[in-house]
């Protein structure tokens, strides 16, 4: 018995160790510092490692960067992750819900119905990410504004009820979508040099350790 214990305890620190050493060479780690126990413990660092593991299957050129924290004015906006992608540069709004999801593009308010015929309202994900990429241009007078995308990715707990979306710039998704999603990217808009160069003036503004994904409030009703 007490050799089984043993053998049982060398698995799993053996199993700790490899997964810590895998984690410190993650993109995610590079970018914002946040260790394996942190993305075990935080589900908002969890849900960040997440989406910066679902980005790196994008084909082509490309940089990520997440927790963007841009000035406007006295206030700070943030953007939670950045696609620099050779066809263009996508802005992600990330949402964590769990409800069945409810919106439409020109709407003011989307709604997630939880359980037992409750509502909760909050703020349209698309306009809030298209505010967020007026601020971004601010940053990049140079770059031309029509290879800007937004892109609300909702976390996999949640259930799309009725998603009506218009515009040709715009996607909806789960996190578990944007696998099927990155294979229909096409069309070259930047160039390698172009994405360094946006990613160089935007690298001062990514934030990592000491910050996670902003909350986005919503109003709970009846």
């Amino acid at each position: 018995m007490t050799l089984f214990l043993l053998v049982v305890l060398i698995a799993i620190i053996g199993y700790i160790i490899f997964k810590l050493y895998t984690h410190d060479n993650t993109t995610f780690y590079q970018l914002t510092g946040y260790t394996y126990f942190d993305v075990l413990m935080n589900k908002s660092v969890r849900i960040s490692d997440q989406l910066v593991k679902e980005l790196e299957h994008v084909q082509g050129i490309k940089k990520v960067m997440v927790n963007l924290q841009l000035p406007v004015h006295n206030e700070v906006q943030t953007i939670d992750a950045l696609l620099l992608h050779e066809s263009g540069i996508y802005v992600v709004n990330v949402k964590d819900k769990s409800g069945w999801i409810n919106g439409r593009e020109q709407g003011i308010e989307w709604i997630e119905l939880l359980h037992k015929n409750k509502k909760q309202v909050f703020n349209n994900p698309i306009h809030e990410t298209k505010r967020l990429t007026h601020v971004l241009k601010d940053q990049l007078p140079e770059v031309n504004g029509t290879i800007f995308e937004t892109l609300v990715v909702f976390t996999n707990g949640c259930s799309f009820q009725q998603i009506e979306v218009q515009s040709s710039n715009v996607e909806v998704l789960k996190m578990a979508e944007l696998k099927k999603w990155a294979k229909t990217l096409e069309g070259k808009r930047l160039s390698e040099t172009e994405i360094e160069s946006v990613y160089t003036a935007l690298e001062a503004f990514m934030h990592g350790k000491n910050t996670t994904l902003h909350s986005k409030t919503a109003t709970p009703t009846k």
